[in-house]
């Protein structure tokens, strides 16, 4: 059966910088964030990372206020490349 899987061994990780409330918290606590959430903080519109390091970004933005307050996340993970592959 045909599925699909990632080309790439990393992830991009990118901020929605609509996101008010948890940008607002993310900035007074950047200086302990995790060097992507750093990165994109600073004005970076992606940051390519492994999964590992995405998903402990995601964890640290997850505790800060304003992370729910949208149905979409502030920050979210692209898989880039994904391929078709038979099984």
């Amino acid at each position: 059966m045909p599925r699909f899987v990632p080309s790439s061994p990393y992830v991009v990780l990118r901020l929605d910088p609509s996101a008010g409330a948890w940008l607002a918290a993310a900035r007074l606590r950047g200086f302990e964030a995790p060097d992507p959430i750093r990165a994109l903080l600073a004005g970076r519109s992606r940051v390519e990372v492994g999964r590992d390091e995405a998903e402990l970004a995601l964890a640290w933005a997850a505790r800060l206020p304003g992370w729910n307050d949208d149905a979409r996340p502030p920050l979210f993970i692209h898989t880039p490349g994904e391929i078709l592959v038979e099984s």
